[in-house]
């Protein structure tokens, strides 16, 4: 008879597990999961390139290339341009009517030239040509005949591979929210910049450009975030640095890229309950700041017979929250363990601003 109430309560238990999962998504996996890592706090990157958009008229009259080393190249590629909602192709660049000239206004040789065919056999589909400069002491100044539209925009993209000149950025990565000043170290070797050296923007997930400057080792922000999370992509912070080294300019440009976090999701303690035949429901209860989908992942443990804790199965749930709400957690398990039973490498995800948080 009691075993019969025992099955039967596990039954109704089970009813009762499906009913609340109506409105989630379970998934179990079919191996036990390892646990995540740390998540990214910082960003650490080099570069030995730097790029700047230029108009049509300015590459009629020319523009500046610095390139301080024999192994360089040097691409232009045509930009799009809006205006009153009309969108604008600028002609493409014809490298005949390329030249590159010194100080003196002497043509100075060019050992490379790669046409756009080329450059898109390269996997450039952007229109763009390619250069590379035999000579590379003195200023160089890169200028076209091609009767181009003054408004037209080119994007100037110079590598020097293999620089001894890089430079290093690291800067934080995860942002929180209501945070103006965001960490950003730049350097070129032993070299420190002075704010006045650096140059900053700001893009919003949606392209959006947004007031920076840089203040001693930071990126200080006018006003505060508005977009949270990663659904959409992530801010990005671009530098361009312009520097003397043993009396040649050098310039460099990096992307460092970011996402505006906040703990929107927190959970309560879980409580672990065996339904027998080897299945267990966690519940999870949780609190949200912002309405969205939410997921938990959890790895479900067992006493062994040496009492040591093992690992069992792993199971992620999703559903929608507004508030308050709970997970409900099935697991199926083919290890035989004891009790306490317990959730370990919690991860919450909210789904609908791409966050991931550490469970507790």
């Amino acid at each position: 008879m009691i075993n019969k109430l025992t099955t039967l309560t596990a039954a109704i238990m089970l009813v009762s597990t499906a009913a609340q999962a109506n409105d989630q998504t379970v998934y179990q996996f079919p191996q036990v999961q390892p646990a995540l890592g740390a998540q990214l706090q910082t960003l650490e990157k080099d570069s030995v390139e730097y790029w700047q958009k230029v108009s049509g008229k300015e590459l009629k009259r020319g523009v500046p290339v610095f390139v301080n080393q024999a192994d360089n190249f040097i691409r232009i590629a045509p930009k799009a341009r809006f205006d009153n909602g009309e969108v604008f192709k600028p002609h493409g660049l014809q490298l005949d009517k390329l030249s590159v000239r010194d100080d003196n206004f002497r043509q100075m040789p060019m050992q490379t030239m790669v046409a756009q065919e080329q450059m898109e056999n390269a996997g450039f589909n952007d229109g763009s040509v390619g250069l590379k400069l035999g000579q590379v002491n003195g200023k160089a100044m890169l200028r076209t005949s091609q009767a181009l539209n003054d408004n037209d925009t080119y994007l100037l993209h110079v590598i020097e591979k293999g620089s001894s000149n890089a430079l290093h950025a690291k800067s934080q990565f995860r942002v929180k929210d209501h945070q103006q000043r965001v960490a950003m170290q730049l350097s070129m070797g032993k070299k420190r910049f002075k704010d006045s050296d650096v140059q900053l923007t700001l893009s919003s997930p949606d392209g959006e450009k947004l007031d920076v400057r840089y203040e001693n080792g930071e990126a200080v922000f006018n006003y505060p975030l508005e977009t949270l999370g990663a659904v959409n992509g992530y801010y990005e912070l671009e530098a361009s640095v312009n520097t003397k080294v043993n009396g040649q300019t050098v310039k460099r440009s990096i992307k460092m890229p970011f996402v505006h976090s906040m703990q929107t999701i927190s959970m309560d303690k879980a409580k672990v309950t065996a339904l027998g035949n080897n299945k267990y429901q966690a519940k999870v209860p949780v609190q949200v700041t912002e309405s969205g989908r939410f997921a938990i992942r959890a790895t479900l443990t067992g006493k062994g017979d040496k009492g040591e804790r093992i690992k069992l199965a792993t199971v992620e749930v999703a559903k929608q929250i507004d508030s308050y709400g709970s997970f409900t957690m099935p697991f199926a398990v083919t290890k035989a363990a004891k009790a306490p039973f317990e959730l370990v490498d919690i991860e919450l995800t909210d789904q609908t601003r791409m966050l991931k948080f550490a469970g507790e």
